[in-house]
């Protein structure tokens, strides 16, 4: 009896102590801090890491990574360093402890010198750029050597570690060390259709006049606010009170880009779904991805709310989402009879439609061909009484970009259509988030998403992303209905073949 208890008490005290073990590993902390003056770059928790995937690539990404300490300055691969809480808890880092009583360190002290081609812009009954710039602490020279040599004089300086901004900080380097080092700025993510409100604006506006140059870049062509200027030692104090104001910062390095988006239903009345919602709902499902860099490379997405693509998302982004409608467009023909006697020229739009598809008869009215008609949307640019149909939703296209290895590719279509279905808009994250998947699986380090795409194909994208092809998928329209063979099937194995345009005859 004795000995069965004595067994039992044991495994009893095994249970407690693995419990207690498990408690303690639970309980456990990793930072990543400077190899040389051990400041805390990032803090995990054990169970973020077995948990939740997406720090945990963040994690690996930063280990591999040679980053530059905002505290030091030091350049080099960060230190893990692993303790649990009640050991944290007196480990206070002097620089946090600083953070809260900052005082924003001064600027470049920059001589007065002459700027005689900001001065001449200055003159004039109009307000000028170049006299307001005088009143920042922007280094004028700066501006002054770019108007003289025409040509800017920053360049692109890389990233900034910054405790509690996983993406980092972007720096802008500088052409004319003579001149200024170098500032940062910070990427500030803006509210949907950049509504702001006069006393965030306002407290914006105070930040950066006390940390940065006084300048704010608004409506940045990646959807976001800029705030420039910054030195090193002020991003934390300046990020603190920025996030204090109810912002979100990030949108540096390789994850999602900010998104930008059309203002849509809020002003435009050709908007074939809501972008304000969706790109709210876009932001509450992938923030984490915005703010936790773990991509190949950036990663952009653009949200327009018709073909006209006010965003430039088939210039820019890596997935585009088109809003697109499939039956035909509706006429108001006592509207467009209207237009017409008012002394709209009703023949050059016909005539410049791209589909060939728009005939008018001044008795029976506009009639649209449906055969022909490429829903562009020109004819309702143009027409007043012309508006998009009723049958909506959202066309999702990849691959579009201005820069990189190959140079500017235009998008591809991947989903001609799909609803769009608020308000969480899953059917279509599903999609995004499953092409996002494949791209961080199998693309290469810095390789762009239209990039990728050429490497390996459409039709490979197609099989991995699991979408079906459709026959109203091409790439262009054909201009030459005989080329139906190779070349060389028509010539022979010996004809020279132009890598061009090919030109096969008719006979």
């Amino acid at each position: 009896m004795r000995r069965m208890l004595c067994a039992a008490a044991k495994c009893c005290t095994q249970r407690v102590i693995g419990c207690e073990s498990e408690k303690a590993k639970n309980m456990e902390k990793i930072k990543l801090v400077c190899a040389k003056c051990n400041f805390t770059v990032e803090e995990y928790t054990a169970t973020e890491l077995a948990e939740l995937p997406r720090k945990a690539k963040r994690y690996k990404y930063l280990l591999q990574k040679s980053s530059i300490c905002p505290k030091c300055l030091a350049s080099g691969r960060l230190k893990e360093v692993r303790f649990t809480e009640a050991e944290g808890d007196d480990q206070v880092s002097a620089v946090e402890t600083n953070a809260s009583a900052s005082v924003p360190v001064a600027h470049e002290q920059h001589p007065e010198e002459p700027t005689p081609m900001m001065d001449a812009i200055s003159r004039g009954a109009w307000p000028s750029h170049a006299a307001e710039l005088k009143k920042t602490k922007y280094p004028l020279q700066m501006y002054e050597q770019a108007l003289q040599k025409r040509t800017t004089q920053w360049g692109y300086g890389g990233y900034v570690s910054l405790p509690g901004v996983a993406a980092g900080v972007l720096v802008r380097a500088s052409a004319r060390p003579d001149i200024t080092k170098g500032s940062n700025f910070v990427r500030i993510m803006d509210p949907c259709g950049n509504f702001f409100k006069a006393d965030a604006m306002r407290g914006l506006c105070d930040i950066a006049d006390k940390y940065a140059y006084g300048m704010l870049h608004l409506l940045s062509t990646g959807g976001d606010l800029e705030m420039l200027g910054i030195p090193t030692e002020n991003l934390s104090p300046a990020v603190q009170e920025i996030m204090k104001l109810g912002f979100d910062v990030g949108s540096t390095g390789d994850d999602y880009r900010t998104s930008e988006e059309c203002i849509g239903p809020a002003k435009c009345d050709l908007a074939l779904y809501d972008t304000l919602g969706f790109r709210a709902a876009w932001y509450k499902r992938f923030l984490d991805d915005v703010q936790y860099p773990r991509f190949p490379h950036k990663f952009k997405c653009k949200f327009s709310g018709c073909p006209n693509d006010c965003v430039r998302g088939g210039q820019k982004a890596d997935v585009f989402v088109c809003g697109v409608f499939r039956d035909l467009p509706i006429i108001d023909q006592e509207k467009v009879a209207a237009w017409v006697k008012g002394g709209g020229d009703i023949s050059t739009v016909c005539t410049r439609c791209p589909g060939d598809s728009l005939t008018w008869d001044a008795r029976r009215g506009l009639s649209i061909d449906g055969d022909s008609c490429l829903r562009c949307m020109y004819c309702m640019n143009k027409i007043p009484g012309v508006r998009p149909g009723g049958d909506r939703g959202v066309a999702i296209l990849v691959g579009g970009k201005l820069r990189g290895k190959y140079g500017p590719m235009l998008a591809k279509v991947l989903v001609p259509f799909m609803k769009a279905v608020p308000p969480d808009y899953k059917e279509v994250f599903d999609l995004i988030e499953r092409i996002t998947e494949v791209y961080d699986e199998h693309a290469r380090k810095k390789e762009r998403m239209g990039d990728f795409l050429l490497r390996i194909g459409m039709v490979e994208f197609y099989r991995l992303v699991g979408v079906q092809p459709s026959t109203r998928l091409f790439e262009h329209p054909r201009t030459n209905l005989y080329y139906h063979w190779e070349p060389e099937e028509v010539r022979g194995p010996q004809a020279q073949v132009s890598t061009s345009q090919p030109s096969v005859s008719e006979g």
